[in-house]
């Protein structure tokens, strides 16, 4: 009887500290809860140009920039999402 009683406390206090880290997490005492990202950027375009699209693949951001052709709004930007940095640009352009 007395294991049996010993064996419930042990759980209990278990059970109990689980759930303080359960709350304490859910607060946001741990780092991986709390979300990452840049903020703010800037993206420079050509005027007239507009983001048509974006979408995260392969774990960048890329933009699809639309637009006038003749003034070189036709591209797609690559942006690293936890610095905001641009890390390329393709521009499309018609072959002659």
């Amino acid at each position: 009887m007395r294991a049996l009683k010993a064996l419930v406390v042990f759980m209990g206090i278990l059970i109990a500290g689980g759930l303080a880290l359960l709350t304490y997490a859910v607060i946001g005492g741990l780092p991986e809860s709390r979300p990452s990202g840049f903020g703010e950027t800037t993206v420079a375009l050509p005027p007239g140009c507009v983001i048509a699209e974006a979408m995260v693949a392969d774990g960048k951001l890329v933009l699809r920039v639309d637009g006038p052709a003749e003034r070189g709004c036709q591209r797609v930007i690559l942006l690293d999402p936890e610095s905001g940095r641009e890390l390329g640009r393709v521009t499309t352009r018609e072959q002659p």
